[in-house]
């Protein structure tokens, strides 16, 4: 045969000349380390902090165990279950949310859109209802064991609820006074329904994003709405008018009341002193009435006399008076 050098065809290796006596001994180790590597992949497992495991064994739910390293039967005996018990998730109802890197839009279009969002208040209107429910696992073992679709089920829920609290208001509590009513109200009846169905959930809020006419007759109750604004701040000021108004008139008037009780009790007590004064002269002038006249006709005169500027002395018998006046300036002191 022709030597064609480093292009030479190399010789055929036959099965019978494989050195099965030297690889025989690395066989057992090999198989230990495979035995031992699958064994520790199989046997351990780790839960994160945000996270809790239930373990199945042969199918069969046997326990909840909480964040860290954990150990379970090898082999396929026990699976494990995880579930993050301490994130929020969300549920959209009339609306998505949609990620687009950095930035996110919000579709109001999206199929089943009007389905979802269009309902009947209790007066036989129509509202766009848009809302969010905020929720988190609560039982893990609940949430993986006792309902199918655990997500499907609470939007069937929200919206049978949602729907009835709409169907049971006007289209004004609906729009403005009656949306903290209804989110309260969502809640717990939302809860409540859930805990029958032991889905292992707790409702964290409900929360309506939107709630507003439909689209025809979206211009309209603007209108309206404007027309309750401007009527509401005219009552406002009004009122804050008779509450500024109001209160000085009763001021005003409990002043003036206060002022007439004291002339009065002044009044009344000037007169009771006098009255006891004249009483007490009284007393005195009828043990003395000649001596006490005489004496208050002189104590009035010396009262009297000195204010006059001209003082005549007329006998009383005179029977004819020629009154002659200017005959003396100085006039006539006696």
């Amino acid at each position: 045969m022709p030597d064609y050098g480093p292009y030479k065809r190399p010789q055929d290796i036959r099965f019978e000349d494989i050195p099965w006596g030297s690889i025989k001994k690395f066989i057992p180790p090999f198989l230990i380390i495979i035995f031992v590597i699958v064994t520790g992949y199989t046997a351990f497992f780790t839960v994160k902090a945000n996270e809790e495991a239930v373990i199945l064994r042969f199918g069969r739910y046997t326990e909840t165990v909480g964040p860290g390293l954990h150990t379970k039967i090898p082999y396929g005996i026990d699976k494990v279950l995880k579930g993050e018990v301490k994130r929020i998730y969300n549920e959209e109802f009339g609306f998505r949310t949609e990620q687009r890197g950095f930035s996110s839009t919000i579709d109001y279009e999206y199929p089943d859109a009007r389905e979802e969002k269009l309902m009947l208040t209790g007066d036989l209107n129509c509202a766009e209802v848009h809302w969010v429910i905020r929720y988190k696992i609560k039982a893990l073992e609940d949430y993986f064991f006792n309902v199918r679709n655990v997500s499907e089920t609470i939007r069937v829920v929200s919206q049978a609820v949602m729907r009835t609290l709409i169907g049971d208001r006007s289209i004004d509590e609906v729009l403005t006074i009656g949306r903290t009513e209804i989110e309260q109200k969502s809640k717990e009846d939302i809860q409540r329904i859930l805990d029958s169905y032991k889905c292992g959930i707790d409702i964290q809020t409900v929360l309506l994003k939107g709630v507003n006419p439909p689209e025809p007759v979206k211009d309209a109750f603007n209108a309206v709405n404007q027309a309750i604004q401007i009527r509401d701040r005219i009552i406002n000021e009004a009122e804050g008018q008779k509450n500024k108004i109001l209160p000085a008139a009763e001021g005003k008037k409990q002043q003036v009341i206060k002022e007439a009780e004291g002339y009065r009790i002044r009044r009344v007590n000037e007169a009771t002193g006098d009255i006891k004064a004249f009483l007490a002269v009284y007393e005195e002038y009828k043990k003395a009435e000649d001596v006490t006249r005489r004496r208050l006709f002189l104590e009035t005169m010396s009262k009297v006399i000195p204010k006059c500027e001209r003082l005549y002395i007329i006998d009383k018998d005179l029977k004819g008076l020629l009154p002659m006046f200017e005959i003396n300036e100085e006039g006539i002191k006696k």
